[in-house]
């Protein structure tokens, strides 16, 4: 299960980086949210296995909180972060906790992983719609209008033998 966590969660951070708009894209994500709560669906494929997930995914300046569950809602998986440090739950697994979202990422993957950029890039703080990161090739097919910008609809990253889609269905911003 980690290893599969720790794809999931390098697919969509490798979408956090700033990317550099595709030639002719008028388009970008933003402005900026500072609270929202975003729901949808993960898909991921690694060779002949395929996974599909659903996620909920609240932030605020001060903290973000994303569970990742079964195409039924069965809870899997929550990751969260705070003033008090970022900490991640499994069922029936003991709590893994760091000081910061990287440290975590380093004692549970093996990797500092740029964890905070992800709710930069959920919440159109990094505007750009392709690119490629880390051997990541990142595209951005979808948006949605809001307000007076862009949120994001659907992300999809591949690398090697790995494809991820990443798509949100319902936003809930405050006013």
């Amino acid at each position: 299960m980690r290893s599969w966590l720790a794809c999931l969660i390098a697919l969509l951070l490798a979408a956090c980086a700033e990317l550099p708009p595709p030639p002719g894209a008028s388009l970008a994500l933003g402005p900026p949210l500072p609270h929202l709560a975003a729901e949808g669906r993960i898909s991921l494929r690694q060779g002949d296995r395929r996974d599909h997930l659903r996620f909920r995914w609240e932030h605020t300046p001060g903290s973000d909180v994303v569970l990742l569950m079964s195409p039924l809602g069965q809870g899997l998986a929550e990751l969260a972060r705070d003033a008090t440090g970022a900490r991640l739950s499994q069922p029936n697994q003991a709590v893994i906790a760091a000081d910061t979202l990287p440290q975590l990422a380093q004692r549970v993957f093996g990797a500092p992983l740029p964890l905070e950029a992800m709710a930069d890039w959920l919440r159109g703080a990094r505007p750009a719609l392709s690119g490629e990161v880390d051997g990541w090739r990142v595209i951005i097919s979808e948006t949605s209008p809001f307000r007076q910008g862009r949120l994001l609809r659907v992300m999809e990253a591949s690398r090697a033998d790995v494809e991820f889609k990443l798509i949100v269905d319902e936003w809930d911003v405050p006013e």
